[in-house]
This record gives C-alpha cells, sequence and structure tokens, in this order.
C-alpha cells in the first residue's frame, strides 16, 4: 500500500473536496498498481480531454481546477478556420459540440489554453524535474531533452495530477530507471549533419522496432541538433515501442557521456544505422502506391518558427496545386510570430493553411479525411503516415518524406521522391 502524508491522506479523505477526492483514489491505486511506494510533487501537467473520456474527466473536475500550472492539447477542430478549410459543414456541426465541450473542461479546470502538443515556449524545465505529462510527443520529450522526470500519463492520471500537484513515484521519475539499454549509433556515411526532420523520424521509427520497452541512447547525432529535429523522434520512438525516453550523447543532459547514458554499465544491444536501416524505414512509412496525392500535412509534432521559415522559403514564388490541400500545423504563439515575419503571407499566398490549436493529422485520418476525400497524403511526419493508413482501415495511404519532397508534392500534385 503507497505511503500517503497527512496532506495526502485528507485529499483522500475528501477534506479538500470531492474532485481532489476522486483524483487522489485515482492515483493511489495507479502508485499500489506500480507499487510505488509514495507520492511526490509534480510543478506541471500536461492534459488532454478526449471524447470518449468527457464523462470521466467532468467528474474528476467537478468542484476543483488544476492546483498547477497545466497546458492543454491540440482540439480536434479549429472551428474559426473550418470554412477556410473547405470542411463541410455537416462535419463542423457535427465536431462543434465536442470542440465546446473539449473547452469547457480545459476551462472548468483553469488550464492554459496552449492547444498545442509543443508547449515549451510557455514555460522553462529543469533537470530533474518532477511533471505529469500525457501526450506522445510531450512526455518523450520533456524526459529526454530537458531531463524532467515524467511517465507516459494517461488521460485521466494526467488530470487527476493536475487536480491534485502529486503522482506515484515509480517508473521514469525514479533516476534508476531512466539509464539506457541498447546503444544505437548513426553511421557517419549518413551525413547526420545534413539530416532533414523525417530523417529523425526514420532513425526512431526504426529504432523503435529494436527496444521493447528498453531506452536508446543514439551516438553519431551532431551537438547542435535542434529542439525541432529532436522532437520529430518522439512520436515515432513511442509507435513502435515503449520506451518513453531517450538519450543523445553530447546533447541531452543526462547523456554527457556515452557511459553517463548508460549509468556506467554496458548496453545489452547495440545497433547501427546506416543506409540500409534508413532506406528500410522510409519503406516502412511509406503505404501509398498512387503517385498523385490529395493532401500535404506538415507539423506533427506542431511546427517551430525555424520549420515555418524553411516552409515559406520552399514555396516562395510557387504555388500549390489546385487538386492539393496543403496544411501546416504549428502552435498560435508560433503562427503569431510567423504571422509579424511575413511567413504566413508567403505560406498561405502559395495556396496553404498554417492552422494552429488543432492537429493537422486529423485531416488525413476519419472522419475529416472522408469528408475531404483525401485518399493519399504525403508527409514528413511518421505518427501522420501511420495513423492515416491504420484509422482509415487502409482507405487513406501515405507518402513519407523530407519537407522537400512534400512542398514539391504540394506544388506538382504528386510524389516524385
Amino acid at each position: 500500500m503507497i505511503y500517503l502524508d497527512k496532506h495526502e491522506q485528507m485529499m483522500l479523505g475528501g477534506e479538500y473536496g470531492s474532485s481532489i477526492q476522486k483524483a487522489m483514489e485515482l492515483l493511489v491505486k495507479v502508485g499500489d498498481a506500480y507499487n510505488a511506494g509514495r507520492m511526490i510533487n509534480v510543478n506541471k501537467a500536461h492534459v488532454i480531454a478526449l471524447p470518449d473520456l468527457f464523462d470521466l474527466l467532468s467528474a474528476l473536475i467537478n468542484d476543483g481546477t488544476a492546483k498547477i500550472l497545466t497546458t492543454a492539447n491540440p482540439l480536434f477542430l479549429n472551428l474559426q478556420r473550418a470554412r477556410e478549410m473547405n470542411i463541410p459543414e455537416s462535419v463542423v456541426e457535427e465536431g462543434r459540440k465536442a470542440v465546446i465541450r473539449e473547452q469547457e473542461i480545459y476551462q472548468r479546470m483553469n488550464a492554459i489554453p496552449s492547444y498545442t502538443c509543443y508547449p515549451y515556449p510557455l514555460y522553462d524545465l529543469r533537470k530533474g524535474e518532477h511533471v505529469a505529462f500525457t501526450e506522445s510527443n510531450i512526455a518523450i520529450f520533456a524526459n529526454s531533452w530537458f531531463g524532467a522526470k515524467t511517465n507516459l500519463e494517461g488521460t485521466s492520471t494526467a488530470v487527476a495530477s493536475a487536480m491534485t500537484g502529486k503522482t506515484p513515484e515509480y517508473g521514469l521519475h525514479l533516476q534508476e530507471n531512466r539509464h539506457g539499454k541498447v546503444l544505437i549509433e548513426v553511421a557517419p556515411a549518413l551525413e547526420p549533419g545534413q539530416f532533414d526532420y523525417a530523417d529523425y523520424v526514420a532513425l526512431a521509427h526504426w529504432a523503435g522496432g529494436h527496444l521493447i520497452d528498453r531506452i536508446p541512447v543514439y551516438c553519431g547525432l551532431p551537438k547542435n541538433i535542434t529542439p525541432g529535429q529532436a522532437k520529430y523522434m518522439c512520436s515515432a520512438q513511442i509507435y513502435r515501442s515503449a520506451a518513453a525516453m531517450f538519450h543523445i550523447v553530447g546533447v541531452t543532459p543526462e547523456a554527457p557521456t556515452t557511459e553517463a547514458a548508460f549509468g556506467d554499465r554496458k548496453p545489452e544491444e547495440k545497433f547501427t544505422f546506416g543506409n540500409r536501416e534508413r532506406k528500410q524505414a522510409y519503406e516502412e512509412l511509406c503505404s501509398a502506391t498512387e503517385t498523385r496525392i490529395d493532401m500535404v500535412c506538415i507539423g506533427c509534432p506542431d511546427c517551430t518558427l525555424q520549420e515555418l521559415a524553411e516552409i515559406a522559403r520552399l514555396l516562395n514564388g510557387r504555388r500549390i496545386s489546385k487538386h492539393v490541400r496543403l496544411w501546416i500545423g504549428t502552435s498560435e504563439f508560433f503562427r503569431v510570430l510567423a504571422k509579424q515575419m511575413g511567413l504566413i503571407d508567403i505560406i498561405e499566398g502559395a495556396g496553404g493553411l498554417v492552422i494552429s490549436d488543432m492537429c493537422v493529422r486529423f485531416g488525413a485520418i476519419p472522419p475529416l479525411s472522408d469528408a475531404l476525400g483525401v485518399r493519399v497524403v504525403a508527409t514528413t511526419s511518421g505518427s501522420i503516415a501511420q495513423n492515416a493508413y491504420r484509422r482509415s482501415k487502409e482507405r487513406t495511404s501515405a507518402w513519407f518524406g523530407t519537407t522537400k519532397n512534400c512542398i514539391d508534392a504540394a506544388v506538382t500534385g504528386k510524389w516524385e521522391a
């Protein structure tokens, strides 16, 4: 049975209201299931309000609000821009109720309406800081890039931690569980200093097939890898494994050396990512055979300002095919800055749309993909490439490639990579 201090016992006993009580009951059950010794304080949370869990989340919130800084995941649909996206009115009306319910839940929690899977410009994370994050990209990035400590929380447990400021101490909150187990060496012949965002997806996708639940240590990646590049490794890795963090030697805070990343132990296995492995990963992420495309989706996870600038450069002076939709996803924070810099005018002047507050991958999966007639999508995102094919039950297929590949396809209307 997990140990609770006096304050936590009062929470569990209902002295702080029914919401705190229900949240603590849930966290105690999780802690007992994982044999956690105690509860610990968390400083931040990131939450998702999924439609299937609206009633459960409403019950958890009930008469309380978040005790800690809490950010919110993207909405299902940006209602203000639905007409620009040419989404049928029937679909908008059907989605409106869910979006309004999502927003109500976040508002009742007093969560920041960030509506992004890349909320890091909103706050600093410190090495060793305990947080409670759900969503594949956010949790893994927090663990890996910042050295913060979180498990890959479920929707309800993240909300429960937001309400209480507590989480059971198990898993990646314990330092002994954060050491690497598998060494992934990136071959110098690949010239990793020239990697596109898609190459980082391919690397983590391929590595994920070897990990099971073991944390990888990547060796040979450039020391000047950007946060925007590293974030593409997160969801690609978790889609194929249960490893909720990674280390990059000489880059991430818990891996100043290879020895430190492994906790002075030897790796259980070693693998090399070379030309053959990269080719294999790209092929696995491509499910399409038809070269004519309907949509290009970039920005899952949300694009950074640097990515938006690169897309604007690739589109400058060009025009998107009238048969193709180009959706670029980003946070409202970056969209406003990009607008002031003139980047949005270039992208949207070419016929694309820069969309915030919702995940652009929804355009590639039902019900939006069916409503929009999307059958072939091109993307730099491993998440979109896999979701489009699986969640549409193979009605929608994907081409996976570099940013340049995708922008060229948006202009020509064909995949020619």
